[in-house]
């Protein structure tokens, strides 16, 4: 273990249950400019016991100021997954949870992150969870955050509303450390990775439009807003395997009602 500096403040070694929990978090960063950013985030990784980091589109990762930033942690940097798209990034995960300051028109629904971090720690008991971080000026994009079943904010001053990427990576791993100790209330079933609901929900859509649901101007783009719907309910909780099941039984039974339909 690395020694803390004099006069800094240090984390207390987790036990081992609280390791678990804290090892089935991915930290993806998305889009980030500054190589410093990337150290500093690893090393706030590190202080709370989690190792995966996942890059999308990140800068040169042997920049001198990656390297002093992630002091102590440069093998979380070494050691990190570079994806060429956030699909790729998510994969596996049972629920991915975005962080964001803004809201607005076609943008999910964000919660305080003090209200979202029992239900964040209660998933990573059995599931892998990707908490995604956005550009140091722009954030995460409308399509970047329909990949996460949850939004969360960080509270801060309006003075300065916005934190720095590594700041924001160290609040929220902090607060889900702080929280993870074992026992507690019953943790959900495992959830079903992002690969197969995109799946799920291409087939919803799919049999959504053969029923007459349309995205057509002049219908207002009802599908298109259905399933926006239908994702933020799913996305509350995820949805586990039988779950899953059942509602791909749902879309057959749509599926043969039409084919009947189109033959009688």
């Amino acid at each position: 273990m690395i020694p803390a500096a004099p006069g800094r403040f240090r984390i207390g070694r987790p036990d081992e249950a609280m390791k678990t929990v804290m090892e089935n978090i991915s930290v993806v960063l998305v889009g980030t400019r500054h190589g410093g950013n990337i150290g500093s985030a690893a090393r706030a990784m590190k202080n709370c016991g989690v190792r995966t980091l996942v890059l999308v589109d990140p800068p040169p990762l042997d920049a001198p100021e990656v390297r002093k930033l992630a002091w102590g942690a440069l093998d979380v940097v070494q050691g990190a997954r570079v994806c060429p798209t956030l699909g790729e990034a998510v994969a596996g995960c049972g629920l991915v949870v975005g962080t964001t300051r803004r809201r607005g028109r076609g943008r999910r629904p964000v919660t305080d992150l003090r209200e979202a971090i029992p239900r964040i720690a209660a998933a990573t008991k059995r599931n892998r969870v990707a908490v995604l971080f956005g550009r140091e000026d722009k954030g995460l994009s409308n399509g970047e955050l329909a990949f996460c079943q949850c939004a969360v904010k960080i509270p801060a001053s309006r003075l300065m509303p916005s934190l720095n990427v590594a700041q924001a990576v160290m609040v929220v791993l902090h607060g889900l450390f702080e929280f993870a100790a074992p026992g507690g209330t019953e943790p959900p079933p495992p959830l079903v990775p992002q690969e197969r609901l995109i799946t799920l929900y291409a087939r919803i859509e799919a049999a959504l439009a053969s029923l007459g649901y349309s995205n057509a101007d002049g219908d207002r783009r009802v599908l298109e807003g259905v399933m926006k719907t239908l994702k933020r309910i799913f996305g509350r909780s995820g949805i586990a395997d039988d779950e899953w099941r059942a509602l791909h039984g749902i879309c057959q039974q749509v599926e043969r009602y039409v084919a009947l339909r189109e033959k009688g």
